[in-house]
């Protein structure tokens, strides 16, 4: 969320009553909103070995004995998107940050219009083109 969406988030665990039904532990990301209200946005839940004693779920080991597994679930879901929405929009619209963002920069020629002038603007404009994408920049 912090890398990727620019979203700043708060790591924690729940408490006991509010994690996820026959989990030992479950961890969340909370997306910090312009007016300082957090935002549910991730989890990730410890289930140990319960689910597997409920459903038989079962591995071979190496020495050919079955063992129980330990599992997680995990996700993230459509409130992310909100908290990216939320975090990175105002009034004037939505701004996506670059790693997201179908285009980083614009390039918007000046000085077209004269035919003398618009091959040395396109040629500039070219170069410019060429080396942004050289870096990697959409």
């Amino acid at each position: 969320a912090e890398g990727v969406l620019a979203v700043p988030v708060v790591k924690g665990e729940k408490s006991p009553t509010e994690r996820f039904a026959g989990a030992d532990a479950t961890y969340t990301i909370e997306a910090l909103m312009q007016n300082g209200w957090a935002l549910q946005s991730g989890t990730s839940h410890f289930l140990g070995q319960n689910f597997a004693k409920a459903f038989d779920v079962t591995f071979q080991t190496a020495d050919q004995k079955s063992e129980l597994v330990w599992a997680t679930s995990w996700g993230v879901s459509t409130r992310l998107l909100g908290a990216l929405v939320m975090t990175h929009s105002d009034d004037a619209g939505l701004v996506l940050p670059p790693k997201v963002a179908p285009a980083q920069i614009v390039i918007v020629p000046v000085g077209r219009g004269k035919p003398d002038n618009d091959a040395k603007v396109d040629a500039f404009v070219a170069r410019a083109v060429a080396a942004l994408r050289a870096e990697g920049i959409r």
